[in-house]
């Protein structure tokens, strides 16, 4: 991996840096299957990158992309512009089931009608979300539109695990270029 980041910098000319926090495996794999031949993606620890890029002869802006090497980072080598690369990314997000613990983006709402779940324990879990139901044809109703969690809402444990039984994914997930280096530009 040190050989390689040695080697990178000097075949593409761009390198994209994106914090990777909260960015899940499968995500990743996505995006590496797609774009196999337009985009390396190397998740490094930041220690062997700093020392590999120091290096590296003749790529201006590497040091200024040294710094900001905290945290989990993946290191991205393309020919595609920061610009392109941000949009393209932009449109692969996705929408994951929440965790206990994420943070809602924006209104989580649980729709009116039938879930499908026979009653049982999980009634217990739409009254601790405040949920209205009803128990209709052997079946769980929801009563009505119920909003569960508002924009910057930490999302609990059990109000995860109904929304996931309930097939809603509310999480948006997907990775952005935090930094990019093209051309000796930051």
């Amino acid at each position: 991996m040190y050989q390689e980041l040695q080697d990178l910098p000097a075949k593409y000319n761009v390198i994209a840096l994106s914090k990777i926090t909260k960015v899940r495996a499968t995500q990743l794999m996505a995006l590496r299957k797609k774009f196999r031949n337009e985009i390396k993606i190397r998740i490094i620890k930041n220690k062997v990158a700093i020392r590999a890029f120091e290096k590296v002869k003749g790529i201006a802006g590497l040091e200024s992309l040294s710094k900001e090497l905290e945290g989990q980072c993946a290191l991205m080598f393309t020919n595609i512009s920061p610009f392109k690369l941000n949009l393209i990314f932009d449109q692969n997000k996705v929408f994951l089931p929440a965790k206990g613990g994420d943070i809602a983006t924006k209104e989580i709402v649980i729709p009116a009608g039938n879930t499908g779940i026979t009653p049982g324990p999980v009634l217990s879990e739409f009254k601790g979300a405040n949920v209205a139901t009803r128990i209709d044809q052997g079946s769980i109703w929801v009563s009505k539109d119920t909003v569960v969690a508002k924009p910057g809402d930490v999302i609990s444990q059990n109000l995860a695990s109904l929304m996931s039984k309930l097939n809603i994914k509310p999480i948006e997930a997907g990775i952005a270029v935090n930094l990019a280096v093209s051309e000796g530009l930051l």
